[in-house]
């Protein structure tokens, strides 16, 4: 699908009409799209797992912090490329701290700014709040060229300050390697067949791995050894150990340790009633 280019008025506005920047849930359009962008780096279009659409993420770190929030129990909406609309509030907060507002390139015309990720929380107290968060690189916030990134975040936070929603800057110090490419592989796995969606299977998978907890299997002979328990293949049980472990019936070190089926079985947890992840380093909780 052929990119978007802003060139007037009128263009905004049509944007504005067609719907892009609003909505919630699978009804939300996110007011850029990768094709957009062609020239923001390493980008992603990736079809939701929890809300049911596709997502445009411009960056390695981007799909990064997505995963996170897609694991996150807390996290029940995800709206990214999301407007600073109306332009005219933001202008305003650019006029009143001596900022340069940004136009589109090559015109004379006021950007609409994004900020990456509008998020809807779910509280301890079953109510929902909004936050808002960015994600930049750590090396994009230093140095004498961040200087205009520096003050384009900043009219950022103002504006989310006067809607009353939290902002805050993610960097990619807020997540391990092992944890991203954990919940890449795991994410895979979120949605199973039919076939093996049953309760009772979930229910025998997770005793019969518990009653490998004594032996020094690998993981990949642990899994082998239950699958012929449960008649079926290895590869099902297989994805059934991923799935245990993206829904949290199965509670394994995520962060600083990667799933590999050559690995010792890891030390885990069985959750009956899965709890609820906080992303209280990221600020979500």
């Amino acid at each position: 699908m052929r990119g978007r280019r802003f060139s007037s008025e009128i263009d905004i506005q049509r944007h504005i009409t067609n719907g892009f920047g609003s909505g919630a849930g699978a009804s939300y359009l996110p007011w850029l799209r990768v094709q957009d962008v062609p020239s923001r780096g390493r980008s992603h279009k990736i079809q939701g797992v929890k809300i049911d659409r596709l997502h445009h993420l411009f960056s390695d770190l981007e799909r990064a912090y997505f995963l996170v929030c897609e694991f996150s129990e807390n996290v029940v909406d995800i709206r990214e490329q999301y407007p600073l609309l109306p332009r005219e509030s933001a202008q305003a907060i650019a006029s009143s701290i001596g900022v340069r507002y940004p136009k589109y390139p090559k015109t004379v015309l006021p950007y609409v700014m994004t900020t990456d990720f509008l998020l809807t929380i779910k509280k301890s107290d079953g109510s929902f709040k909004s936050v808002a968060r960015t994600i930049k690189y750590r090396s994009d916030l230093e140095g004498k060229q961040a200087r205009r990134t520096l003050e384009k975040l900043e009219i950022e936070k103002r504006f989310w300050a006067g809607q009353h929603v939290d902002w805050a800057i993610v960097t990619e110090e807020m997540f391990s390697p092992d944890l991203i490419k954990n919940l890449g592989l795991l994410r895979k796995f979120a949605q199973l067949p039919r076939a093996l969606a049953e309760p009772s299977l979930h229910s025998d998978f997770l005793e019969h791995l518990t009653s490998c907890r004594p032996y020094p299997w690998s993981t990949a002979e642990s899994l082998r050894k239950i699958a012929a328990r449960l008649f079926i293949s290895y590869q099902d049980c297989r994805a059934l150990y991923h799935h245990l472990i993206w829904a949290k019936s199965i509670k394994v070190d995520l962060v600083g340790t990667p799933i590999q089926m050559t690995a010792p079985l890891p030390t885990f947890e069985i959750i009956e009633s899965p709890i609820k992840i906080s992303l209280a380093a990221e600020g979500l909780s």
